[in-house]
C-alpha cells in the first residue's frame, strides 16, 4: 500500500524518483552514455506502445475476439444440454 501511495504522489506531484537517479549512476559509473527522462517511460513506453503493424493489432484482436466468442457459445450449448 505505502508503495502505491508514494507511486501516486511521485506522478501527480513530478517529483523525483530515486530509481532514475540510481540508473543514471550505474550507467555513467558503466561508461554508458546516461539516459535523460524518466525511467518508467523509458521502459514500459515499449510496451504499452509497442512498435507493431496495425493490421497485426486489428487481426490479433479480431482473433481474441473469435476465440472469446467460441468460448462462450461453447460454455452455453454445455449448459443447455445438461439441464
Amino acid at each position: 500500500m505505502a508503495t502505491l501511495v508514494y507511486g501516486v504522489i511521485i506522478e501527480i506531484f513530478d517529483s523525483w524518483c530515486p530509481l532514475t537517479v540510481l540508473e543514471g549512476w550505474v550507467e555513467v559509473r558503466g561508461n554508458v552514455s546516461a539516459y535523460r527522462g524518466p525511467f518508467l517511460l523509458r521502459y514500459f513506453d515499449v510496451v504499452v506502445y509497442p512498435d507493431i503493424p496495425q493490421n497485426l493489432l486489428v487481426d490479433g484482436g479480431v482473433a481474441v475476439c473469435i476465440l472469446n466468442l467460441g468460448i462462450y457459445a461453447r460454455r452455453r450449448h454445455v449448459r443447455h444440454s445438461l439441464g
